[in-house]
């Protein structure tokens, strides 16, 4: 793999040698690399889900232009992107468990800001592309289109390992119940995955790395990105660390009306995302996988319950 990445990486540079792997977590693969002695960060493809030049894109398109503080993107190849090295990144490592008021409160305003400073920039919704001249948008005019198709990649990878009935009961929820969303506002840039690994806090304010996650949608897609899984599950997470995130986000821009009654049918939505991530990215070994999955679907069947008692009183979602 190194003496393919340094030719990959010869086309920018004479010099290149490829130092430590800081990152392999299905799908890619991040090293540490030096490119005419000028340090540099490389994002690399492990197939088959790896879409680094999408993200690449992404990142690129925040780094030119927005305000919003991320390293700056220095090539984009069709199986990897490379970045300018951070330092404070390094030095100021973090985890979940280091979450506090102050830094829900910089990930709200970071948001907010990525949020206020792209809307308008996309006439759709949907899944963010490596065009030939930049970023390009999959785009569904609306947003409930934009969920269903995300739905569908999700099953490509779901189904043949036993959980095709947990995103078919998710999308025939959406299927019939188009006004779901409603109210949930206009399409902009979304991180998708905010947690403090991937926002730093450093001396020049918040820096966000890795858009691997990236999602054209409403903003309270990203608020609720963050919150279900990373807030909710911990008893040791303080109101004044939602409180801080929400209010840190609202500084910069509102969330729309409605946004928290909306809030079971993103985890609905989510969870399928979660349940992928689980299985692609391996982290746990697979007993452990099949357990944490088995309670995904148990919760997916929860939320789709409270959700048919509050939107119709129809036929109980139970083909589990």
């Amino acid at each position: 793999m190194t003496q393919q990445l340094v030719s990959t990486l010869e086309s920018y540079a004479d010099d290149v040698v490829v130092g430590r792997r800081l990152h392999d977590v299905p799908p890619y693969r991040v090293y540490e690399v030096r490119l005419d002695g000028r340090q540099a960060a490389v994002k690399v493809d492990a197939p088959p889900r790896g879409h680094a030049a999408a993200e690449g894109r992404v990142h690129e398109f925040v780094a030119t232009q927005t305000g919003v503080s991320v390293p700056a993107v220095l090539a984009v190849g069709s199986d990897h992107y490379v970045t300018a090295w951070c330092d404070e990144l390094e030095r100021s490592p973090a985890t979940i468990d280091t979450i506090d008021p102050e830094w829900a409160a910089a990930a709200g305003r970071w948001i907010g800001t990525l949020h206020a400073e792209t809307a308008g920039a996309f006439d759709g919704f949907g899944r963010p592309r490596d065009g030939d001249s930049g970023i390009e948008l999959e785009a569904h005019a609306d947003w409930l289109e934009a969920v269903r198709a995300r739905l569908s990649f999700h099953r490509s990878f779901l189904e043949p390992i036993g959980y095709g009935t947990v995103v078919d009961a998710v999308d025939q929820f959406f299927e019939t119940h188009d006004n779901a969303f409603d109210g949930a506002g206009e399409p902009v840039l979304c991180h998708g995955d905010i947690h403090p690994e991937h926002l730093a806090r450093t001396s020049d304010g918040p820096v966000a790395i890795d858009f691997e996650h990236a999602f054209v949608a409403p903003g309270e897609y990203d608020y609720w990105r963050t919150v279900i899984p990373y807030f909710e599950p911990r008893d040791d997470i303080a109101d004044s660390v939602r409180r801080s995130f929400r209010h840190g986000y609202e500084s910069v821009r509102s969330l729309p009306d409605g946004f928290e009654h909306r809030k079971p049918v993103y985890r609905a939505f989510l969870i399928v995302a979660f349940i992928e991530s689980l299985h692609l990215q391996q982290h746990d070994d697979p007993t452990l996988r099949a357990s944490r999955g088995d309670q995904f679907r148990e919760l997916a069947f929860e939320t789709l319950e409270m959700l048919h008692n509050e939107f119709d009183c129809g036929p109980h979602f139970d083909d589990r």
